[in-house]
This record gives structure tokens, C-alpha cells and sequence, in this order.
């Protein structure tokens, strides 16, 4: 079994937070043009200002990103023994942790924008996307990182032991 509290983790995580940000940017800002980072944003209404905004989210998503490879690259990932499962759990976790986050602090604390802005129910498509993109991701990702196989290595924080 892996914790969760390995340092590893939080590094695949944030990747997985990247990912789901760079998902969720790439899909409704720019291939279905469902809503922009600042749609709803007072002031912030011609389009190449809301393309200017999705410009530094992705950005920002970059940085996220080249953290989270720096980290795991500096965990050693490979050479600790850390199998491929729980990796995998982390990386979809954050990616769900995105998409939660995204929903309750852009969608619904600070309003910025939502799922579908040109829907006449908007809170529908954004309780539609936290659920299947959000929730669901996140409780696979979890899953999968607490599941134990056989073999392989427990990962307790620094130390490493066989499970034979």
C-alpha cells in the first residue's frame, strides 16, 4: 500500500492538477469556445483580452507542470522503485483536483465563469463537468493510489522495503 504522504506524490499531483488545467483550457476555451478564464468578469469583455487571460492560465499551468516534473525527476521515481499504479492514481487524482477546485473557486466563489455561459442553465453543465471531470477522476485517482498489488515496493516517505 502507498501513502499518500509520500513526497512523490504531491509532485505527481500537481501534474495532475496541470494536466486537468491545460484539459479544461484547451477543451472549453479554445476548441468549443464554451466560456473564457475571465468570462464573466466585469471590464473584461472584448475577446482579446479573454484570450490574453487564457494565455497566462496556461501559462501558469506550464509552471504548475514543469514543478511537478522537476519534483518527481528529483524524487527519482524509477530508481526508488515506486511502481507505475500509484503514480498513475496521483496523476488522475490531480487531475480531478483540478477540475474541483476550478468548479467551486472559478464557477461559484469568485464567478468568473462557467461551463456553458450561453446555456440557460449554467449550473447543470458546471455540476455535470465537477461530477465526470472532478469527482469521478479524483475518486479513481484515489483508488488507485491507495490499492495494493502484489510485489513491487511500499513506499513509506523515504524508506523503501520489499513486500516479500
Amino acid at each position: 500500500m502507498m501513502t499518500w504522504k509520500t513526497p512523490w506524490i504531491r509532485y505527481a499531483l500537481l501534474l495532475g492538477i496541470a494536466l486537468g488545467g491545460f484539459f479544461n483550457g484547451i477543451l472549453l476555451h479554445q476548441i468549443l469556445q464554451w466560456h473564457h478564464l475571465l468570462s464573466l468578469v466585469p471590464g473584461v469583455d472584448d475577446l482579446p483580452a479573454q484570450v490574453l487571460w487564457d494565455g497566462y492560465f496556461h501559462l501558469f499551468m506550464y509552471l504548475l507542470a514543469g514543478l511537478g516534473l522537476w519534483g518527481l525527476w528529483r524524487a527519482h521515481v524509477r530508481r526508488a522503485g515506486i511502481t507505475g499504479q500509484p503514480l498513475l492514481g496521483a496523476l488522475i487524482a490531480g487531475f480531478g483536483l483540478w477540475h474541483i477546485l476550478d468548479s467551486v473557486l472559478s464557477h461559484w466563489l469568485l464567478g468568473i465563469h462557467r461551463i456553458r455561459i450561453d446555456s440557460e442553465v449554467p449550473l447543470f453543465w458546471d455540476l455535470l463537468w465537477f461530477f465526470v471531470f472532478g469527482l469521478l477522476p479524483f475518486g479513481i485517482g484515489w483508488g488507485l493510489g491507495r490499492g495494493s498489488g502484489e510485489g513491487g515496493a511500499i513506499c513509506t516517505g523515504r524508506r523503501l522495503r520489499s513486500r516479500r
